[in-house]
């Protein structure tokens, strides 16, 4: 069918239509809300390890929320120039065709996406059982737990956009609380005299900082991955009130306090522990609580982690969803998952497909693909800040709303593209990075097979038509003969 063309059952029935009903304020919580998970939790743990210092980390932590910032504003511009929900699918496919933004999505839906969320699921449900049944409670009523949350969250985000998106505004003001009940943990064991106050202090700041870049690099993907959602609103822009404003501040608003809120959290880490000690913990929530308030902050500090992972796999599903909505619409994954429901104008089979992942990688230990994933998602951010130079030197004309300067995007090209590549130098993480990337021949494989198939049934169609059009003319020329 040509372009021009339209279908006659799109004439008969209009499709139902996402609704923009989500204003500024909805709009920061949902990036606060996806953002300040189980990341905070995770991430210390690798970046210390990798950074060997207090100082040197905290600017890991500075520098990670900086560019993250960058990046929102940088994906506003590509946001408000093409405002439909999607993000990366929808700038790459307009851009470079067919199979980059198959592999994206290929790469997003079934492994970035899905296998970073149930980390922060598990980590949900291990927290849940230890406080119920206390530790060594078994691996499969944790992860019972995890895959109960992700269903009824999933559940959640099928009722309505308005409703996800109260909830993380509920749960961001709730993670405010955790924050500062951690910081105050921290000003605590301080007074007590009992804190670890000499790590801000020469030479004990940077002492023990690591000289190999490749070391960096890793403390990046780990850091980053606690602000892996600052794109949550390109996936949603068609439910923005006015994107042209709504997805930059939304989005700029809700980083800034991303930032503040690890900066102040590793502070207070930093009070409580040695550098040493925050490496070597798989447990620095609860132990942050204990040290300062014994078993009740032990408790309240667990609470607060469960919170923080309920609103960032809540307000994920919701712009995971959406991606996978726009590739099913695209024709690129199977049409039977696409479509938005007319009674709750949400895309209720994509979340389907997104919690049934997030299930599947319940069964494997994800916390240990963190740099697997960041070589991938850091290829595809890399290639879509190219787009924005593509398009200022190719379409200077395209109608841009809101833009960032040329330099910006550039030197977000650089950095990102160092991040794929830096990881390769280190032996730790070279098979890791190599691993992540055999996603896209794979990715290219099933776009060769899907793209045989699909010739093949048309073939096959044309050939049932042109039978069925030949059988119908010798029917016509026998009548014309009687």
């Amino acid at each position: 069918m040509d372009q021009g063309e339209t279908s006659p059952l799109l004439l008969k029935k209009e499709p139902a239509k996402l609704k923009g009903t989500v204003g500024v304020l909805s709009a920061s919580a949902v990036v606060f809300g996806t953002c300040i998970g189980a990341g905070i939790f995770i991430s210390p743990k690798g970046v210390y390890e990798k950074t060997g210092s207090a100082g040197a980390g905290l600017i890991v932590w500075a520098v990670s929320g900086l560019l993250a910032t960058l990046c929102t504003l940088a994906y506003a511009e590509l946001g408000t120039m093409m405002p439909q929900s999607g993000g990366e699918f929808v700038y790459i496919h307009r851009v470079y065709g067919d199979f980059p933004a198959f592999a994206f999505s290929f790469c997003n839906t079934l492994l970035i996406k899905p296998a970073a969320l149930s980390v922060v699921a598990a980590l949900f449900g291990e927290y849940l059982c230890n406080m119920v049944w206390g530790p060594g409670t078994s691996f499969i009523l944790c992860r019972v737990a995890a895959a109960s949350l992700i269903v009824t969250l999933g559940v959640v985000n099928i009722v309505g956009v308005n409703v996800i998106a109260k909830v993380c505004e509920v749960v961001s003001i709730l993670k405010l609380a955790v924050i500062g009940f951690l910081i105050t943990c921290g000003v605590v064991v301080v007074v007590k005299g009992q804190g670890e106050i000499t790590n801000f202090k020469q030479p004990n700041l940077f002492e023990g900082s690591s000289t190999n870049p490749a070391d960096y690099g890793l403390a990046f993907y780990y850091c980053l991955f606690a602000f892996q959602s600052w794109n949550s609103l390109n996936y949603m822009t068609e439910e923005l009130k006015t994107p042209e404003t709504t997805l930059p501040l939304g989005g700029f608003i809700g980083l800034v306090g991303v930032t503040l809120s690890y900066f102040l959290c590793n502070v207070a880490y930093l009070m409580l522990f040695n550098v040493e000690q925050i490496a070597n913990t798989d447990t620095i929530a609860m132990d942050s609580g204990y040290i300062a308030f014994g078993r009740p902050g032990e408790i309240i500090m667990s609470l607060g982690l469960l919170v923080s992972c309920l609103g960032c796999v809540g307000g994920a599903i919701c712009c995971v969803s959406r991606n996978i909505e726009s590739t099913a619409q695209a024709g690129v994954f199977p049409s039977f998952i696409s479509g938005i429901n007319k009674t709750f104008h949400t895309p209720v089979k994509a979340i389907v497909v997104v919690v049934v992942t997030m299930c599947m990688y319940l069964l494997v230990d994800a916390t240990l693909l963190i740099p697997f994933l960041g070589t991938v998602e850091w290829l595809f951010y890399c290639m879509t800040f190219t787009i924005i130079l593509y398009l200022r030197w190719k379409e200077p004309k395209w109608n841009r709303p809101f833009k960032v300067p040329v330099f910006i995007s550039a030197l977000l090209c650089v950095i990102t593209g160092t991040f794929v590549v830096l990881p390769l130098f280190s032996e730790e993480s070279r098979t890791t990075t190599l691993l992540g990337l055999c996603w896209l021949p794979l990715a290219g494989a099933v776009y060769t097979v899907r793209y045989l198939v699909t010739k093949f049934c048309y073939r096959q169609q044309n050939k049932s038509e042109t039978s069925s059009l030949s059988s119908s003319d010798s029917g016509y020329s026998e009548i014309q003969g009687l």
